[in-house]
């Protein structure tokens, strides 16, 4: 046999095989997608068929008193004063035995405090006291020095400032004032009404 012979022979042989490669993958790639389209037809079924019920009924709700603290939330206790009827808010960054605790876990925990809010940033207490709060304050005069007092319920003072500011040289009518006691109520009106003889 010739060497030509051979050399298309050899060449026929190649081509013969790259034909029959492409037509396998064509067939390969038609039942691929025949099997797709039978996946999808049976999904189809069986979503109209009775073995799969998708009512409401069936669907979970989730409880609402699912939220739990998170690690920067605030505690925000709301103490009102019956007697005087001051409430005083404190707000206190959550310990961390707290976090991710849920309602439940509070409405335990503080007992005697109502939950007026409950969210992941910040959970609101709420309860009632007999008497006055501890904001109450007598400006006065001890020692010829303007001296601040905190007072209790049963109207008992304690000291709580002496001022460096002497009652000397004050006009005499704030002079009688400050003996007869001036009244304020929180920092703020202290500190201001302090403000007003210095």
């Amino acid at each position: 046999m010739k060497k030509s012979t051979i050399i298309i022979l050899i060449c026929v042989a190649m081509l013969l095989g790259m034909l029959f490669g492409i037509l396998a993958s064509i067939i390969d790639r038609n039942n691929m997608q025949q099997a797709q389209v039978n996946e999808i037809i049976k999904a189809n079924e069986l979503m109209n068929s009775n073995a799969v019920n998708t009512t409401f009924s069936d669907v979970i709700e989730t409880n609402s008193q699912d939220i739990k603290l998170s690690p920067d939330a605030y505690i925000i206790f709301e103490k009102h004063y019956i007697n005087c009827g001051h409430t005083i808010i404190e707000k206190e960054k959550v310990e961390q035995a707290e976090v991710n605790k849920d309602e439940e876990y509070f409405k335990n925990a503080y007992s005697d405090w109502t939950i007026k809010e409950f969210s992941a940033d910040e959970v609101r207490l709420y309860k009632e006291f007999q008497g006055n709060c501890d904001e109450h304050y007598l400006i006065t005069v001890k020692d010829d020095y303007i001296a601040v007092y905190s007072v209790d319920d049963e109207g008992n003072k304690t000291l709580k400032e002496e001022t460096d500011i002497p009652v000397q040289y004050l006009p005499e009518e704030d002079v009688e004032l400050l003996k007869k006691g001036i009244t304020a109520y929180g920092q703020n009106e202290l500190a201001r009404k302090l403000e007003d003889y210095e």
